[in-house]
């Protein structure tokens, strides 16, 4: 979507994004990522967007930069290689900031999706994305992947009993956490649609899930009966 950026061009949009509110600097911790307000726009953008098919997904790329059909569009995703979420963060900026032009909202598109938002998963946990949580599931022969999201009540208050959840959860299982807003291939191929989710795996294989806010006695319960040699 954007062509290659200095220094220079990085620093200044990075401004203009934390003084028009889509990013928030954090002086203690000299840490950026975008704000609330911001990811509650663009979760919108992400509803519609990250669940399309290719065609309808090709058919507003090409809507939206003017190009002359969905093929040309295909082509500029693949050859610029233009994420959903890029193309969603593009479309909140456009319709959030004025007085920048096409090029200038496709270079902060990508700046945004680079910092994003602060994880809503546990420090505790190995963290995954849409990148490495294929490699997760071959290395492990027994894998755990729990599910978070923003702004979740249920999500906080498993959180609280995060420990005891994991010493519910058998030895021999890794167990790591995702963002289940930034990691829609995860969630489309294993059909988790709700958080907080608990997701179990064996040699790679799904084998069952489970959603909403859960106690370690069932989580305990239902992985006894999944691994039951």
């Amino acid at each position: 979507m954007a062509q290659p950026m200095d220094e220079q061009t990085v620093d200044a949009h990075i401004d203009a994004l934390v003084e028009e509110g889509v990013l928030h600097y954090d002086e203690e911790t000299d840490e950026l990522a975008t704000t609330d307000d911001f990811e509650s726009h663009r979760h919108i953008y992400y509803d519609t967007y990250l669940s399309v098919d290719e065609a309808e997904f090709h058919e507003s790329v090409a809507d939206t930069f003017d190009l002359p059909s969905a093929d040309a569009a295909a082509e500029h995703v693949a050859d610029l290689g233009v994420t959903r979420e890029e193309f969603a963060t593009f479309l909140t900026l456009q319709a959030r900031l004025d007085d920048y032009d096409v090029g200038e909202l496709s270079q902060m598109a990508g700046i945004v999706v680079e910092i994003g938002p602060q994880s809503p998963v546990p420090e505790s946990l190995e963290y995954l994305d849409d990148e490495s949580w294929p490699a997760f599931l071959t290395d492990n022969e027994r894998a755990v992947v729990t599910v978070w999201k923003r702004d979740c009540a249920p999500c906080e208050a498993m959180k609280e009993e995060l420990t005891d959840i994991l010493e519910a959860l058998p030895d021999d299982a890794a167990v790591a956490g995702l963002d289940g807003e930034q990691c829609p291939e995860f969630c489309r191929t294993h059909e988790v649609n709700a958080a907080p989710a608990v997701v179990f795996f064996q040699d790679g294989e799904h084998l069952d899930e489970v959603t909403g806010r859960s106690r370690p006695e069932s989580l305990e319960e239902r992985a006894t009966s999944l691994y039951e040699d």
